[in-house]
């Protein structure tokens, strides 16, 4: 990135000897580079353990990195990890070429259409289980509904079941397992494979090894025949377009994982969502509105969607402020210069879509929850001002079915209950691979008459 003055480093909080930041890092990692953007601008110097770490936080060096100059910064090196194998989200190169060229038509608007119905299915399965709560007047955990709602919706589009309940109360104890983990210590220490947490972590793994087991399982089904509407068996059917090969069992296995993965995105979003909601009942009554007036009582059809605009300005802004995919991470190959600062090879680039999505040169009064910011006609943005599912040719795969799913289910639900948050109590922000409620978060139901 061409400057005209290249000053030595950027500036930088202090620090302890070795450990440099990383304590202070993982103490509050959220509430750390936060300050660090409030205290010392744009581009942040930060030493996390051995590594030194680049915060950026200016969309112009967002867009740097993930566009004009990408080829120089890689994602962190997890090829062949445990769990995603070497998949979309964790490959590089000619190798993720290939492999995004080969899922990506799943992803299309017009394919996505298809899972509508099962989508709308799943949440008025979920509002019927609601309405006994709802009369006896019981807090519902709203972050751990909208959780199993979205990986109920995530194996329904990916090969079209719904798990039993002990496989997702096991499904959920692995996310929050791997939530609890995300800190840059833990990483480094690598304490999970160490066998006194081997153990602690026995349900997790055990959990890891069922899904490895139904991924197999759906490939093999895929192959032999089965449901043909579904993302999997699009992937058994997709062919490289120069050579006419098909995907390996071993590749589909590892998509598979890959897309199962970010079954926890959506539901953080809503989840935040109707948080936001329930501090802004006037925006929560229009958005009820809206769906009475699009929906009247019924579940959404195809022909509705466009007229559920503010549903998706409403998710839109919900994923502004909290930002499920908060962190974009990369690695630089080769030296660089960033705004006016120098980057060596192996400089670890950080932004964090948190505070970009809140920052004061890019969006009016920031921190308030607006979902007009999204209308039609609303003034234009830079673009990499809000990067909720990432930027460039790595841009979540999944972004349209997310937004389509976090639509639907704000308009079904709020034309039938209203949610309220629990009086005096406070609402702070866990951030692990989501950033999601911390405890989680108890509301109550309201049916709306």
């Amino acid at each position: 990135m061409d400057s005209t003055h290249v000053s030595s480093h950027p500036p930088s909080p202090w620090g302890l000897p070795l450990w440099g930041h990383l304590l202070r890092h993982d103490r509050d990692p959220l509430g750390f580079v936060v300050e660090c953007f409030r205290k010392h601008g744009d581009v942040v110097r930060l030493k996390l353990g051995g590594e030194t770490t680049y915060l950026v936080s200016h969309p112009d060096h967002v867009r740097y990195f993930l566009t004009e100059n990408a080829n120089n910064y890689a994602k962190p090196p997890l090829v062949n990890d445990p769990f995603l194998g070497n998949g979309l989200f964790v490959s590089e190169g000619t190798y993720w070429r290939r492999q995004r060229r080969l899922v990506q038509p799943s992803f299309h608007r017009e394919r996505l259409n298809g899972l509508l119905s099962g989508m709308a299915g799943l949440i008025d399965g979920m509002l019927k289980s609601w309405e006994e709560r709802a009369r006896a007047a019981q807090p519902l955990d709203i972050a751990e509904e909208m959780g199993i709602l979205s990986l109920h919706m995530t194996t329904r589009a990916l090969y079209s079941e719904v798990p039993d309940a002990p496989t997702t109360a096991a499904v959920r104890r692995m996310m929050h397992t791997f939530n609890a983990r995300e800190t840059l210590l833990a990483r480094v220490l690598r304490l999970e494979r160490l066998p006194l947490y081997r153990r602690k972590w026995a349900d997790f793994f055990d959990t890891q090894r069922l899904m490895r087991r139904k991924a197999k399982e759906v490939v093999e089904r895929r192959r032999e025949g089965g449901p043909e509407d579904d993302i999997m068996a699009m992937l058994v059917a997709a062919r490289d377009r120069d050579t006419g090969e098909a995907m390996t069992e071993k590749e589909l296995r590892d998509e598979f994982m890959n897309l199962f993965s970010g079954n926890e995105g959506p539901g953080a979003a809503l989840a935040w969502g109707w948080h936001l909601l329930s501090l802004h009942p006037e925006i929560a009554d229009r958005l009820a509105s809206e769906s009475a007036a699009v929906l009247d009582g019924r579940a959404p059809t195809l022909e509705d969607l466009p007229r559920l605009r503010y549903a998706t300005q409403v998710f839109e802004e919900s994923l502004r402020l909290y930002p499920t995919a908060w962190k974009l991470v990369r690695v630089a190959g080769a030296a660089d210069t960033l705004g006016k600062y120098p980057v060596a090879p192996g400089t670890v680039i950080m932004a964090i879509s948190y505070i970009i999505h809140r920052h004061p040169e890019f969006w009016s009064s920031p921190e308030v929850f607006d979902p007009e910011r999204f209308a039609p006609g609303a003034p234009a943005r830079h673009k990499f001002a809000y990067v909720p599912f990432g930027g460039g040719q790595h841009i979540c795969i999944a972004n349209n079915l997310s937004l389509m799913f976090g639509a639907l289910v704000l308009a079904m639900v709020s034309q039938r209950f209203r949610l309220r948050g629990i009086p005096g109590r406070r609402v702070d922000i866990h951030p692990g691979i989501s950033l999601l409620p911390r405890g989680g978060l108890p509301m109550t139901l309201e049916p709306r008459r």
